[in-house]
């Protein structure tokens, strides 16, 4: 044999042996078709478009032959021992296929929401099937989980395997957090046929935590969780564009999971906030009451202007933190538009520095009487007796209560220490009642003006029925002869009286001057009285 054909047969052999080793670690772990499954077990996926042939071989051969077995297991609902031949071949090709079958299983015996969380990192792995409607009703059942279920962020030796009570539930690192029911649970990390267990560890009830696995001696699993802070985000960026407004909240997201914060997503904040006044966000009792219902513990709030050429941006930031209820660190700054995820980044950065450093004490402040409402800094955070924890510091505090003197103090807040108010206050003056009025006593008819009154009254009437006497006279001389001498003997009158208009005239007139004189004859008389004095204001003297 030629050197060539012995170099060119070396390299065939080595090929040749590189492809063997290549089938057993990369076969297709799916490669024989899944068996229908049972709607009362779960949703099913369509085939997907088959794959290239790849090599087979002793392990490609074992996966298949777990994962048949296992959904002919998943078919009997024989769900305990479709779950350990799924999780056997999980631990020999972890794939979002696999996750997906796990899934099915924990959803027959009754695991929704390990089923859930299965499902939710089998559709973030993007590899789904063609059956819209299947993959529609997995959405829908990881949506259904209940807000009390905490959503837990794992590290850990990459490359093991994680167990919580028991279960596998897929390789680190994960794709996406843990959904994880209130409650103690039991953590285990399997790798290189080695495995570490840990205590029972509490999850939070409805919280965003981390989980931090490390393996100790004999066997042990060091479990440390942090708890996430929740926030609540509002941003008035009005001068931006949709996107750049959304590439600012990514960015202000990802400082603040940096800082173990989370930002609570708008949906989760317009739930809260739906039977709340439409100031909550301002009130410090309303977010208060946010805090009790979902452990808010910042919001952050942002004011966003773009101005001036070329493009500048100028950021106000602030951070208020709920359970002291007042600003713990307010910022300002302007930069090029260019540069606006960099700055918002930095500026959201030393916002949480300024704030989760800032050094905090105790205010309790009493008051008699009780109930006053206690302003600190221009916010109100409630009323006395109140016990709360502060930021150190100087800080105004005002104390109201209705009828009393407002009470201002300045009280100062030393690290660690509590800072005690106790306002006695002060009812208001009562105003001072104005002096009883000066009566003056008005005098009545006088016996001259009564006298007098009778006179002229008497005169009007006698006057009144004299004229209309008179009237009376004339109009019964109306129409009669005024000859002298009377015709005889039917002759006709030359000269007939006409006096019904003098006679009309001096009846009304008789008859007015009658009722004047009997008003004023009959009238009551005027009697004393009593009047309040009117002041006289001074003149000034010229």
């Amino acid at each position: 044999m030629s050197v060539a054909s012995a170099v060119l047969s070396s390299r065939l052999r080595i090929a040749l042996r590189a492809c063997s080793v290549a089938g057993l670690l990369t076969g297709s772990a799916l490669a024989a078709p899944l068996p229908a499954r049972p709607a009362t077990v779960g949703p099913s996926l369509r085939p997907q478009s088959p794959q290239p042939s790849q090599p087979r071989g002793p392990l490609t051969d074992k996966l298949n032959k777990l994962i048949s077995d296992g959904q002919a297991a998943l078919s009997a609902q024989d769900f305990s021992k479709a779950q350990s031949l799924f999780e056997q071949a999980f631990r020999l090709k972890p794939t979002p296929d696999l996750l997906l079958l796990l899934g099915k299983v924990a959803d027959g015996q009754g695991q929704s929401i390990v089923a859930a969380d299965l499902y939710h990192r089998y559709l973030e792995a993007g590899s789904v099937g063609s059956d819209d409607e299947s993959v529609e009703s997995l959405r829908k059942k990881v949506n259904a989980v209940p807000s009390s279920v905490s959503e837990v962020t794992v590290s850990g030796l990459g490359g093991s395997f994680l167990l919580v009570d028991g279960r596998l539930l897929g390789s680190l690192p994960l794709n996406r957090p843990l959904l994880l029911s209130p409650g103690p649970h039991r953590y285990r990390l399997e790798a290189k046929g080695t495995s570490w267990e840990s205590d029972p560890l509490t999850v939070p009830d409805g919280r965003n935590a981390e989980l931090h696995l490390t393996a100790g001696g004999a066997g042990s699993l060091i479990a440390v969780m942090t708890i996430n802070s929740l926030a609540i985000l509002s941003l008035d960026a009005s001068g931006l564009s949709d996107d750049q407004k959304k590439l600012v909240e990514q960015s202000i997201s990802t400082v603040a999971h940096s800082e173990h914060t989370i930002l609570m997503p708008p949906e989760k904040v317009a739930a809260l906030l739906a039977n709340e006044p439409s100031t909550c966000l301002a009130s410090t009792p309303c977010l208060d009451r946010l805090a009790q219902k979902s452990d808010v513990r910042f919001e952050l709030m942002y004011t966003v202007k773009a101005q001036g050429s070329p493009l500048q941006v100028t950021i106000r930031a602030a951070l208020f933190d709920v359970a002291s209820g007042l600003f713990a660190a307010q910022l300002e700054d302007t930069f090029a538009v260019d540069a606006l995820l960099a700055s918002t980044s930095m500026l959201t950065r030393k916002l949480f520095q300024q704030a989760i450093g800032h050094p905090r004490g105790s205010l309790l402040i009493e008051s008699s009487p009780p109930q006053a409402k206690v302003t600190v800094d221009g916010r109100v955070l409630g009323y006395t007796p109140l016990e709360r924890v502060t930021l150190s510091g100087p800080h105004q505090v005002t104390l109201e209560l209705f009828d009393h003197e407002p009470y201002h103090a300045t009280l100062s807040v030393a690290q660690g220490a509590v800072a005690q108010l106790s306002a006695q206050l002060q009812p208001k003056a009562k105003p001072v009642p104005p002096p009883p009025p000066v009566l003056v006593t008005l005098p009545g008819e006088s016996s001259r003006s009564r006298s007098l009154r009778w006179i002229f009254g008497g005169i009007s009437l006698v006057s009144g029925i004299t004229v209309a006497g008179l009237g009376a006279s004339a109009l019964s001389q109306n129409g009669s002869c005024g000859d002298r001498p009377a015709p005889q003997n039917g002759a006709p009158c030359e000269l007939l009286y006409d006096t019904r208009a003098i006679g009309g005239g001096l009846i009304g007139a008789g008859i007015g001057l009658a009722v004047g004189g009997s008003l004023i004859l009959f009238w009551p008389s005027r009697k004393p009285r009593q009047v309040a004095q009117v002041a006289q204001v001074a003149q000034p003297v010229p």
